[in-house]
C-alpha cells in the first residue's frame, strides 16, 4: 500500500513537470532585411529631384551624392539593365545643374564670390566626366556656359581681367567665337581703359584669321571710336576679301556717314552695276544725286535724280528737280515735275507757287491764276501772289 502511494506521488510530480514544461515561451530571433542599396539610390535620386524643385540646392547636391554612392556600391551585383554608369552619369549632370543654380541665384543677390565658387564646382563637374549619354559638344557647351557666366560674374564684380580669363577660356575652345571676341574687346576697352590691349585682341585674330567678317569688326570698333582713318584701312581689308553688294553697301553707309560724298558714290556706283531690282536702283540714283548736291554739283545732281524719277516717282525730288529747272528758267520742266509733286499731294503750297510762276512765264495766265489764288492767303507766299495775279494780263 505505501508502494503505491509513492509511485502515484512520483507520477504526479512527472505529469506537474511536463506541464509546466509545455507553457514555456520559444523566442524566435527576426533577421535584419536585405539591404538594396540599388533601391536606396532611386529613393536618394527622388529626395534630391524633390530638394531642387523646392530649390533647397545643398539638400539637393547631399541627396543626388548620396544616390552616387549606393549607385556605385549596387554596382558589382548590378545587370546591365540597372544601368549604373548612366544614372551616376545623372546624378552628376543633376549636382552640376544644383550648382550652376545656386550660382545664379548667389549672382542676383550680388554675392559674386560665393557664385563663383558654385560656378567653379560645377565647371569641374563637367570636365570630369566622360560622357555615357550626354554627347560630348552638350557637355562643352555646358562649360561654355558656365565659364560665359563667369566671366559676367566677375565683371559685375568689377573683376573685369579675371573675366578676361575665363572669356580666354571659351576662346580655346572657340577661337573664332566673336561674341566672345566682342566682349573681351569691350572689357579691355570699356571697363580696363586699355584700348592698346583691346584692338589687339581683334587684329591678331583678323590677321590670323584673314576672315572679312573680322576686318568688318574692326572697322566698326573703330568707327564708333571715331577713328575714320583706321576704321577705313579694315573695311578695305574687309573689301578685298569680300566684293559683293552687301560690302559696297558698307561702304557706301561709312562714306556717307564720314560726309565723303565722292567715295560714296564710288561704291554706289558699284551696288548699281550688279543690277539691282528696279525700286533698289531708284534709291541708289537718288542717293547718288544727293552726293553730288552735297558736292555742289548741280548738274550731276540733276542727272541722277531725273534717273531716280524716271524709275519711282518721288515728290520730294520731283520739287528739288523743278527748283533747279525754274533757276534754269525751263519752264516746260517746271511744270512737269511740279505737277507731279502735285499728283501726291495737291496743296503743296511750293509746288503750286513754282507751277503758277512757270505759267505766268509761259504766259499761260489762266492756269497761272488757277493755281496762284489757291495760295494768295498763304503765310509764305501771300503777299508776292497778290501782287503777281494783281499785275498778270487779263
Amino acid at each position: 500500500m505505501k508502494l503505491k502511494i509513492t509511485t502515484l506521488i512520483g507520477l504526479s510530480l512527472l505529469l506537474l513537470l511536463a506541464a509546466c514544461g509545455s507553457n514555456k515561451q520559444v523566442v524566435v530571433e527576426e533577421q535584419a532585411p536585405v539591404r538594396n542599396p540599388l533601391a536606396l539610390a532611386y529613393a536618394a535620386s527622388t529626395k534630391g529631384n524633390d530638394a531642387f524643385s523646392e530649390k533647397q540646392y545643398e539638400m539637393a547636391i547631399s541627396n543626388f551624392k548620396e544616390a552616387i554612392a549606393l549607385f556605385n556600391e549596387a554596382a558589382p551585383t548590378a545587370v546591365p539593365s540597372d544601368s549604373i554608369s548612366l544614372n551616376v552619369e545623372k546624378m552628376n549632370l543633376n549636382i552640376a545643374k544644383s550648382y550652376s543654380d545656386m550660382a545664379i541665384e548667389s549672382g542676383k543677390e550680388s554675392m559674386f564670390g560665393e557664385a563663383i565658387v558654385n560656378y567653379t564646382e560645377a565647371l569641374n563637374i563637367y570636365k570630369s566626366l566622360s560622357p555615357v549619354i550626354i554627347t560630348r559638344e552638350e557637355l562643352n557647351q555646358n562649360i561654355l556656359t558656365v565659364y560665359k557666366n563667369m566671366a559676367i560674374t566677375a565683371k559685375d564684380a568689377g573683376k573685369y581681367e579675371q573675366a578676361i580669363t575665363y572669356y580666354d577660356q571659351i576662346l580655346k575652345m572657340q577661337p573664332n567665337n566673336p561674341d566672345i571676341l566682342n566682349a573681351k574687346f569691350f572689357i579691355l576697352s570699356e571697363n580696363i581703359k586699355d584700348d592698346n590691349r583691346a584692338f589687339a585682341v581683334l587684329i591678331e585674330y583678323a590677321e590670323a584669321s584673314n576672315d572679312p567678317a573680322a576686318y568688318i569688326n574692326l572697322g566698326d570698333r573703330y568707327s564708333e571710336k571715331g577713328n575714320s582713318v583706321e576704321a577705313g584701312k579694315y573695311y578695305q581689308k574687309a573689301l578685298a576679301l569680300k566684293p559683293d553688294a552687301e560690302m559696297y553697301r558698307r561702304m557706301v553707309n561709312f562714306y556717307r556717314a564720314n560726309k565723303d560724298w565722292a567715295n560714296a558714290n564710288k561704291y554706289l556706283e558699284m551696288l548699281v552695276a550688279t543690277n539691282p531690282e528696279k525700286t533698289e536702283l531708284a534709291t541708289f540714283y537718288s542717293m547718288i544725286g544727293k552726293n553730288y548736291d552735297e558736292l555742289n554739283d548741280k548738274k550731276k545732281m540733276v542727272e541722277y535724280y531725273e534717273k531716280s524719277i524716271a524709275i519711282e516717282r518721288d515728290p520730294g525730288i520731283a520739287l528739288t528737280l523743278a527748283s533747279y529747272y525754274n533757276s534754269q528758267k525751263n519752264y516746260a520742266k517746271v511744270i512737269s515735275y511740279t505737277t507731279m509733286a502735285l499728283g501726291t499731294n495737291s496743296n503743296n503750297t511750293d509746288a503750286l507757287m513754282l507751277r503758277g510762276v512757270a505759267y505766268y512765264q509761259s504766259k499761260n495766265y489762266k492756269a497761272a491764276r488757277t493755281d496762284l489764288e489757291r495760295i494768295q492767303n498763304d503765310v509764305k507766299y501771300g503777299a508776292q501772289v497778290k501782287n503777281l495775279l494783281k499785275n498778270m494780263p487779263k
